[in-house]
């Protein structure tokens, strides 16, 4: 059996006093494997918080955790088989629907705060850009084209007075953002934390364009094969249950969930700490995804519109709880 290091120890220890876990790692050996596939950021972290911190564990799962550059790619390999679940957004898993392809939303993952925003448009620190106008002629790198980073930095062209047609966009992973942002290779770059602390005064922060959307969505949802929840579930509630669990706790210890971070990022610890953190929802709200798809319509994202409560499959036991 897996010793917990004093880390996880101490974490299980804390949850378990309020209440949050389910006293059942015993069970972790007699369930099959969760292959989940996610990013590396703060807002796709719930994956690695889990794992690493022992929630995951502690309610019986066994769970392997794989990498990927954005939702697109876990979509692909989640329909492959490749993986069992991933952690993606909801314009990403929407077009793949709208296509045939048999995914499902069933669980709410990180949340975009207005208050708090830990994902904005950033130009190189020296950079002489004052408007949305300015990136006329311009390239701007995202995450994913066909996805919701890209479709808020296009409302927020368009709203700020753009000709969008005039801004070309460009996929990089948000880590090599930062450098490409130095070189002078793209003008803009839309990105979170950590990458976004540890760029420092490289970049420099320009705006917010997922305000957008809404003052509050989830910017990413936990989504796997209607086949793999159909056919799995008490092992699919359990895992809700415990991504839940997780939220719980990555909400309110932001030191500990720091050092995983950091971990995986190889980013200093104390810069992440120090960072304005994302918060995890709790629970699955159709209103909390709408807004994201409303916006992929309008600039391209969705060929049609699609109803939020299209993409969602709640884990049920046979006794429906």
């Amino acid at each position: 059996m897996h010793c917990p290091t004093r880390r996880q120890s101490l974490i299980l220890t804390a949850a378990t006093a309020s209440g949050a876990l389910v006293p059942s790692v015993l069970r972790a050996q007699q369930s099959p494997t969760i292959r989940i596939g996610q990013n590396v950021a703060d807002t796709f972290g719930e994956g690695l918080y889990g794992v690493d911190g022992g929630l995951f564990g502690a309610a019986g799962l066994n769970v392997e955790v794989q990498t990927f550059p954005n939702g697109a790619a876990q979509a692909a390999a989640c329909i492959g088989g490749a993986i069992d679940v991933g952690l993606g957004e909801a314009t990403e898993l929407a077009n793949g629907i709208s296509h045939g392809l048999p995914l499902a939303i069933f669980a709410g993952g990180a949340l975009y705060d207005s208050a708090a925003p830990s994902t904005v448009l950033c130009v190189a620190g020296n950079a002489r850009f004052r408007t949305a106008r300015d990136f006329e002629g311009q390239i701007i790198a995202v995450p994913a084209i066909t996805a919701l980073s890209s479709m808020a930095v296009k409302a927020w062209l368009v709203k700020n007075g753009a000709n969008l047609a005039r801004v070309n966009f460009v996929e990089l992973p948000t880590s090599a953002m930062p450098a490409a942002l130095e070189r002078g290779t793209v003008a803009a770059a839309h990105f979170g934390e950590p990458f976004l602390s540890a760029a420092g005064t490289a970049v420099r922060r320009f705006a917010s364009p997922y305000d957008v959307i809404g003052k509050k969505f989830l910017i990413s949802d936990w989504f796997s094969t209607r086949g793999w929840l159909t056919a799995n579930p008490a092992v699919a509630k359990r895992l809700t249950d415990a991504i839940y669990t997780t939220a719980r706790w990555a909400n309110s210890h932001h030191d500990a969930s720091a050092a995983i971070l950091a971990k995986y990022t190889k980013i200093d610890v104390e810069l992440i700490r120090r960072m304005r953190r994302v918060s995890f929802a709790t629970s699955l709200e159709p209103q909390l995804i709408q807004p994201v798809l409303d916006t992929a319509l309008t600039y391209g994202g969705l060929t049609r519109h699609v109803d939020a409560s299209e993409l969602i499959v709640v884990p049920k036991t046979e006794g429906g709880t």
